[in-house]
């Protein structure tokens, strides 16, 4: 029986081993104590390629973001124009872009990252946010949400899924599988940027619908249709 018990030990023993290899973090700790973070999994250091990385990236995409949408809520703000639904609405999408670019550098704090702003692959145009024409800066507005939620999506399918090819041990995949990263940006971001894509399209058909050439009255339609977005 003792002899039974110990076969058991030892291929328990073995099998954690064996699961520990595969992260290459997994005992750092007990070797060097500086050593010992919460780091793990995608977020480990392999030639700059990990999800942090992409995370710094995304954070600073919505800083950006945010001004972009504060420039427009204040452009739709002026005593020339005053159109307070198209303000309010350019306003809360700015300042949700602010509170989630602030809850990311949390994120990547927690799990032993430093989330400091990084510069944009992309160049941004800040002329093309003072269009105050209505019609036009809801497809502006649309466009940069789906761009936003193709970013979220590309690191979401980087990180959702383990497709490594180097070593039938799947040790790579401890670089670019990340779960707990995966299930932050469904709850935290792309949720919310499949709604407001769907609402942003809906005001412009219906918005176009108010403000065709078929109507005589296009500024009451666009005086109606920014009462709305007040009130909604």
């Amino acid at each position: 029986m003792i002899a039974k018990m110990n076969v058991v030990f030892v291929l328990g023993f073995v099998l954690v081993a064996s699961a520990f290899a595969t992260d290459l973090s997994a005992n750092d700790c007990e070797i060097d104590v500086e050593e010992c973070s919460p780091v793990y999994s995608s977020f480990l250091s392999r030639s700059g390629k990990t999800v942090e990385n992409d995370l710094k990236q995304f954070t600073s995409q919505l800083v950006d973001k945010s001004f972009h949408f504060l420039i427009m809520s204040s452009a739709f703000n002026k005593h020339s124009l005053d159109r307070p639904g198209f303000e309010k609405l350019y306003r809360k999408i700015s300042d949700k872009a602010w509170e989630d670019a602030i809850d990311m550098i949390k994120y990547q704090s927690r799990r032993g990252g430093f989330g400091h702003l990084v510069q944009p692959n992309k160049g941004e145009n800040y002329g093309k946010v003072l269009d105050v024409q209505e019609l036009s800066s809801l497809q502006f507005a649309l466009d940069y949400e789906k761009t936003m939620a193709k970013e979220a999506h590309a690191i979401h399918r980087k990180i959702s899924h383990a497709h490594s090819k180097a070593g039938n041990n799947g040790g790579d995949d401890v670089y670019h599988y990340d779960p707990d990263t995966a299930h932050y940006l469904d709850e935290k971001i792309i949720e919310y940027q499949s709604g407001v894509v769907r609402d942003l399209a809906g005001y412009i058909h219906n918005l176009k619908h108010f403000t065709s050439t078929k109507h005589a009255a296009n500024d009451l339609g666009n005086h109606l249709f920014d009462e709305y977005l007040a009130k909604v």
